[in-house]
């Protein structure tokens, strides 16, 4: 499967509120930075990062956009926190609808942009873990989450991620892939996303990069995308992986958002998700896949 490492915006996807933070490495342009996702779930904030790009040699925090009128259809986001524009609680994108963003600044500026709900291409029935090696609590750990479902006869992209007791993995970690080597099959305790639990990654990134341990709940979410948001999203691993998501972000890089200079995307996404509560953290198996119990 190709893979890339990044992840999703995503907003998002979504409860997700990391700034774009986009520096130039030659000569310094002022950028309006959108990040913009919608997803399927009401109980995720859909949400409008907008900010200023900096000076790639320069190490001040991004300025955020303020004050600025931001819709989706006749949706209105209202301002958070500056820069941060939100829906109303309980909105999400709904199957086979398109969507236009538009936003105003103070200035007047305007930008605008389209994206439609994908369809569905993924299907979970259930998700399963297995310990992969570490041999104590005190090592660096691998576990594999496998997934049993349907992927469809249809042309498919994906953002895989997964959570830790409801503690996503940062998005620029995630993978992007396209459908590839399971199109139009049953899956069944496919591999889909490693869980390599380190000290160092639970230090930088918190608790979702813990050693599991029994009562643990593990979550997999697989975003459905469209084709332009996949390319866009493989196309960062140009610049490599980063995190919070699109810190470095390349200059040319593309986007769907028309009007001035402009970076980012707007993306809609459908996302299933299924979760799994720990047994036995060290459980090599499957349980799906376990031997019968000899009788006795």
């Amino acid at each position: 499967m190709r893979k890339f490492l990044l992840i999703p915006l995503l907003l998002i996807l979504c409860a997700c509120s990391e700034e774009i933070d986009v520096r130039s490495r030659s000569d310094y342009h002022d950028y309006l930075a959108v990040q913009a996702v919608l997803t399927n779930w009401p109980d995720q904030p859909q949400q409008v990062v907008l900010s200023h790009s900096i000076s790639y040699f320069h190490d001040e925090a991004q300025p955020m956009v303020k004050g600025a009128s931001v819709m989706v259809n006749d949706v209105v986001f209202k301002e958070m926190t500056d820069g941060v524009y939100v829906a109303p609680m309980g909105y999400c994108c709904q199957q086979g609808e398109e969507y236009h963003l538009h936003i105003r600044l103070a200035d007047g500026a305007e930008y605008e942009a389209d994206a439609a709900t994908p369809e569905p291409g993924f299907e979970i029935e259930e998700i399963d873990y297995a310990w992969g090696g570490g041999k104590t609590m005190d090592n660096d750990s691998l576990w594999t989450i496998g997934v049993w479902g349907l992927e469809k006869d249809i042309d498919s992209y994906y953002l895989i991620t997964h959570a830790v007791n409801g503690l996503p993995k940062p998005y620029g970690m995630a993978t992007v892939t396209e459908d590839t080597y399971f199109n139009d099959h049953d899956i069944a305790a496919f591999p889909i996303e490693p869980l390599l639990q380190t000290a160092e990654n639970r230090k930088l990134y918190g608790d979702c990069f813990k050693y599991l341990e029994t009562g643990d709940i593990l979550t997999l979410e697989i975003w459905s995308l469209e084709r332009p948001f996949e390319k866009f999203l493989s196309s960062m691993k140009s610049g490599g992986t980063s995190i919070p998501l699109f810190s470095s972000q390349p200059a040319n890089q593309s986007t769907n958002i028309r009007g001035g200079q402009v970076m980012g995307f707007f993306g809609v996404c459908w996302v299933v998700r299924a979760s799994v509560v720990v047994d036995d953290p060290f459980r090599p198996y499957f349980k799906r896949m376990m031997p019968p119990t000899p009788p006795m």
